[in-house]
């Protein structure tokens, strides 16, 4: 059974199986192992995990500044996809900021990925676009939708 847990800077390793299954490399959107252990010892930031035992199946990192948290990414194992695991971790980011006492969460996702109608799904509205923010293997450059959910 999936549990949705907290994790830190040693799962790493586990994070960057996920990401480099579930971010397409066309698209630019997958971090390095550096740009995510630079941002996880950074007080302000939280993994969650949705794990299975000892494995990692998908992760959910965000950050925050004073009561505005940003979504930074949510990965989810291919052979997982459409299992209501993204979900999962999306409810409990949205909870815990809740309980945090947050008032909004910001993310951005690239202008056609399928993850834009998951998000509007969830509650989040488009309130702008980031020309040129991605830029894919071909060179060519994807527009970023910023989307918000007021809590």
């Amino acid at each position: 059974m999936i549990q949705v847990v907290e994790g830190d800077a040693r799962d790493i390793a586990a994070m960057m199986t996920i990401m480099h299954d579930a971010f397409d490399p066309r698209f630019g959107e997958a971090w390095t192992a550096a740009q995510c252990l630079s941002t996880l010892v950074l007080p302000d930031c939280e993994l969650l995990l949705a794990k299975d035992g000892d494995n990692v199946w998908g992760f959910a990192m965000s950050r925050w500044v004073l009561d505005h948290q940003e979504l930074l990414m949510i990965g989810v194992a291919q052979r997982l996809q459409g299992q209501n695991i993204g979900k999962r971790l999306l409810s409990d980011t949205i909870q815990r900021a809740r309980q945090a006492g947050r008032t909004k969460i910001f993310l951005e996702v690239r202008d056609g990925n399928n993850a834009h109608d998951f998000y509007l799904k969830a509650g989040f509205i488009a309130i702008g676009r980031r020309k040129n923010y991605y830029k894919n293997a071909e060179g060519i450059s994807l527009d970023a939708i910023t989307m918000l959910l007021e809590l």
